[in-house]
């Protein structure tokens, strides 16, 4: 028998067996397993930005109209009537010097004048502001019974008219001259808008540069001191209210008197007057009533205000629109 020692097979030489040395190895696979579980994470980051909103802005249009003038040379009843009403606004504003509401008249004569003004405004945004005769009506004395004298003319070819228009700028400026009939004619279909006030007038009393080139600033401002968009549609910053242009329109109702002479009406001299001018009789219990619409449009993305409606197409049978 050798005097070497005996050597167990599952001994190695430094002292680790077999079953030691799996379950080592073993416990270094899991450690690896959950080195590796900890480097699957990316990098991240994360920002919010919470509650945004759009909100449409405001663009509103507002507009008085204040009876002037009504001169009946001092006797007439709708005379009387509108300084009583003049009077009842004095008590509560001492400065007043016109009558807010509707003109009516219900009994005017040649020689009577009048004159009616509007301050019209856009609010919050840049605007055009266009101002027309609607639903005019007008009947002859004729068709009002009156049968003692020839009553067969209308009013509106007789009266005499003038508008003004005084600009944000505040240069007044005549826009329209002309007969009451011309003037609907003009404001009925649009041609007659609130133009700038330096606008030159032509041969036929209408406005030459056309009102689409006038964008109003706003008689009101946000409460933070600026239009919703912050700027005029010409593109100017606008950090406070404009005040809103007057229109005025004068009226007068020639006499006899009043043929071969030269009258003024609103600044403007008419004449001399023909015969063919002065009413007499043919007005007598004729009457004239329209309503005055203001419309506005904003300025912003808008070239060719006031010419953007929808036109209506009616069907009849089977026929089609072209």
């Amino acid at each position: 028998m050798s005097g070497k020692p005996t050597m167990n097979p599952e001994d190695n030489n430094i002292g680790l067996s077999r079953r030691k040395v799996l379950v080592g190895l073993g416990a270094v696979g899991v450690a690896s397993a959950g080195a590796g579980l900890g480097t699957t994470a990316y990098f991240s980051d994360s920002e919010s930005f919470q509650d945004n909103t759009i909100t449409a802005g405001q663009f509103e249009l507002h507009a008085s109209q204040m009876i002037y003038a009504v001169d009946q040379d001092g006797t007439g009843p709708d005379e009387v009537l509108f300084e009583q009403d003049l009077a009842e606004a004095q008590v509560a504003n001492p400065d007043a010097t016109a009558v807010e509401g509707a003109l009516t008249i219900a009994d005017a004569k040649p020689g009577d004048s009048y004159k009616l003004c509007w301050d019209p405004c856009v609010k919050y945004n840049p605007g055009y502001i266009r101002l027309l005769l609607a639903d005019t009506d007008e009947v002859t004395g004729n068709d009002n019974d009156v049968t003692h004298t020839d009553a067969s003319g209308v009013l509106s070819e007789y009266f005499l008219a003038v508008v003004t228009v005084t600009g944000q700028d505040g240069v007044e400026a005549v826009v329209f001259e002309g007969t009451l009939a011309e003037l609907i004619t003009g404001f009925g279909d649009g041609s007659i808008s609130l133009v700038h006030s330096t606008a030159d007038v032509d041969d036929d009393g209408f406005e030459v540069d056309g009102s689409a080139e006038y964008c109003h600033d706003p008689c009101e401002v946000m409460d933070d001191g600026e239009t919703g968009d912050g700027e005029t549609g010409d593109g100017e910053a606008v950090d406070e209210s404009a005040d809103p242009v007057e229109v005025c329109i004068y009226l007068y109702l020639p006499t006899d008197a009043d043929v071969g002479e030269t009258v003024a009406v609103g600044g403007v001299d008419f004449g001399p007057l023909d015969a063919s001018e002065s009413p007499g009789n043919l007005v007598q219990g004729a009457s004239f009533e329209t309503d005055i619409v203001f419309e506005a449009e904003q300025c912003r993305h808008n070239e060719t205000p006031f010419q953007n409606e929808v036109e209506e197409l009616e069907l009849n049978g089977t026929a089609s629109p072209e």
